[in-house]
């Protein structure tokens, strides 16, 4: 089975949804940020009681969802630099969701990635 064929089946929960990723960068002393926002699609489902166990201990709130994506979803880099990503912002069902957890399985075309519920 072609694990694409599962991602992108309506039956199974394919929909839309946009990534906001920002980048700060260091201008004059100042963080300034740059937003990029994407579209990508996927399969989402509300997350288990298994899955809460795979995510940081900070990060165990009640609700979270489990995104299975063939699109890079990122948790952000912070090198030490002039320059830095903060994690990606999933924007579904006019809720906000932060990424806090990225399977990479690309070897299998996909991302299974865990997001929490952004209250601001």
């Amino acid at each position: 089975m072609n694990v694409s064929d599962a991602i992108f089946d309506p039956e199974l929960g394919y929909t839309g949804f946009t990534v906001q990723r920002t980048t700060y960068s260091r201008q004059n002393g100042a963080s300034v940020p740059s937003n990029e926002t994407m579209s990508a699609a996927g399969t989402i489902h509300p997350g288990t009681p298994e899955m809460i166990q795979l995510l940081p201990e900070e990060e165990r709130h009640e609700e979270f969802i489990a995104i299975y994506t063939d699109f890079p979803l990122s948790l952000g880099e912070n090198d030490g630099g002039e320059t830095y990503t903060t994690p990606d912002r999933i924007t579904w069902q006019d809720k906000t969701w932060r990424v806090v957890k990225v399977r990479d399985w690309s070897a299998f075309n996909y991302y299974q990635c865990l997001a929490v519920r952004v209250t601001d």
